[in-house]
């Protein structure tokens, strides 16, 4: 009697109203509300009863979010790979008869599931002319040789504009025998395409192609080369500077970088 009392003085002085809408007043409680407890518990605690399963099951609290293709798709896949992975494992650790035969017929679909998926897939490239990396970079031997053709056209006269702009910094020591052997492809470079060389001598010596070299003024120091020989690109008008290369490349080689790091895009020949 008097607890009933007392809960009846309490609730005289709040707005049930705000205490029964307000979800803080249940703070650390087990249970919805303070005012849904039956008075006759002791202290007032009490317990909700709990919801069965089923009934957990079929209250639409949240909606399950259904999954998509790709994502059931995915999880076959996994489940898929763990199976194989599992036969493959126990026919290596249990080699028996049944063990062995259970991998290789797993093996096996995987085989023929990986040819169709081969074979549609090519059949998609031939019919989407934007899919078909070939024509970006032929793989038959007809398209390599105009592929090739074309490129060095273009190399070619990527050579006859860079001229006017751009010239080769050749770093050197002349006790470096990598730096004798790549001067000769520079003096070709120099006579056959007109690239203009400027040899550099790092210890002041000089090499029989190039008998007349600049000496180092701080460009190594600037430029922070340790090896040498050291090919760098540079532009007379705007000054800039493009590591070409460091040791001995061929000739080619020197040409096909120096289209590449000034006419192309990263990405565009692949």
């Amino acid at each position: 009697m008097m607890r009933r009392v007392f809960l009846q003085g309490l609730l005289a002085t709040m707005s049930i109203g705000t205490a029964l809408a307000s979800p803080k007043g249940t703070a650390g409680l087990d249970y919805p509300s303070a005012w849904m407890c039956d008075q006759f518990k002791f202290n007032w605690y009490c317990d909700v009863e709990p919801v069965p399963p089923d009934e957990q099951q079929s209250r639409p609290i949240e909606a399950r979010k259904a999954k998509t293709r790709e994502e059931d798709a995915l999880e076959r896949l996994e489940a898929w790979q763990r199976d194989l992975k599992a036969k493959r494992a126990i026919s290596i650790l249990e080699p028996t008869p049944e063990n062995v035969k259970a991998y290789i017929e797993a093996q096996e679909q995987l085989t023929q599931t990986a040819s169709l998926y081969s074979d549609v897939w090519r059949r998609v490239v031939w019919q989407n002319p934007e899919l078909n990396y070939e024509l970006k970079r032929p793989a038959n031997n007809a398209a390599i040789s105009t592929y090739t053709s074309n490129r060095k056209s273009a190399e070619k006269r990527t050579l006859d504009e860079l001229n006017k702009e751009w010239g080769i910094f050749f770093f050197f020591r002349s006790d470096c025998p990598y730096c004798h052997r790549i001067s000769p492809t520079l003096k070709f470079l120099s006579d056959t395409y007109g690239i203009t060389v400027f040899p550099v001598s790092v210890d002041g010596g000089v090499l029989p192609e190039f008998p007349n070299p600049q000496r180092d003024n701080g460009m190594v120091e600037k430029l922070g080369i340790h090896q040498v020989p050291m090919l760098v690109l540079g532009n007379i008008k705007d000054k800039r500077l493009i590591p070409l290369s460091s040791g001995v490349i061929s000739a080619q080689d020197v040409i096909e970088r120096i289209y590449v790091l000034t006419s192309t895009r990263p990405g565009e020949l692949y």
